[in-house]
């Protein structure tokens, strides 16, 4: 998502950093300018015509001097999205998820997996597409990569969204479906919230360990197949 709203960003900075009102033809030159930044930018190449168009257009209904106020301006060109206030970040995110359909944000969920060598269903993609709400697609979008906070929402999702749970056991163990939904109705919150926790390289403790092991079990699992 961060490629789809940098080039966005260096196009709203366009505007003028002193006011001066909302002149049609200043708000003309913007919606341009964000479509040209768009449909030129190579990591923005998946985004067509009428979704650039559609982007530039919720970007200036909202006015000069309301862009100015959040922070959008001339002087802030470059920055990255977490360094504006919460109303210049909710505008740049809604001005972009208005013009995406559920189906549209799942494939590019997709899309980003398989750029970390990660495979995401269809169905899991589009269950995080339409369950996460614009608050949580900011805090997703603007957080450092692997954050708490992120990582939260996601396990949130985990009740709504089994699926790319299931996926995960069923790719890293190599246990069937049966046995990998069977696990993800067995594991209890506060071991989901445990594991959620733990950092890159990290290893869950012996509690959380015995815990995973119990419920592997009890659905079938073979413990060779635990490592």
């Amino acid at each position: 998502m961060k490629k789809i709203l940098l080039p966005l960003l260096a196009s709203l900075f366009l505007i003028p950093a002193c006011g001066g009102g909302d002149s049609d033809d200043g708000l003309e030159a913007l919606a341009d300018a964000i479509e040209s930044s768009i449909n030129n930018d190579d990591e923005t190449d998946a985004i067509t015509k009428s979704k650039s168009a559609c982007i530039a257009e919720n970007a200036i209904a909202y006015g000069a001097e309301e862009l100015e106020k959040n922070g959008i301006t001339l002087e802030t060109i470059g920055d990255d999205l977490e360094t504006l206030p919460e109303g210049g970040q909710d505008i740049v995110i809604n001005s972009i998820l208005d013009c995406f359909t559920a189906s549209d944000i799942a494939e590019g969920i997709m899309q980003a997996a398989a750029e970390e060598g990660e495979e995401v269903s269809m169905e899991a993609a589009l269950c995080y597409a339409e369950n996460m709400s614009r608050a949580e697609w900011r805090v997703i979008i603007s957080s450092e990569e692997d954050s708490e906070e992120a990582g939260a929402i996601f396990l949130g999702l985990i009740a709504d969204c089994p699926q790319v749970l299931i996926e995960i056991f069923m790719d890293d163990m190599g246990i069937d479906r049966s046995a990998a939904e069977c696990a993800v109705e067995a594991l209890s919150g506060p071991l989901l919230t445990s594991l959620a926790s733990l950092g890159e390289g990290e290893e869950p403790n012996m509690e959380d360990l015995g815990e995973l092991f119990e419920v592997f079990i009890g659905c079938g699992v073979d413990p060779e197949m635990m490592g």
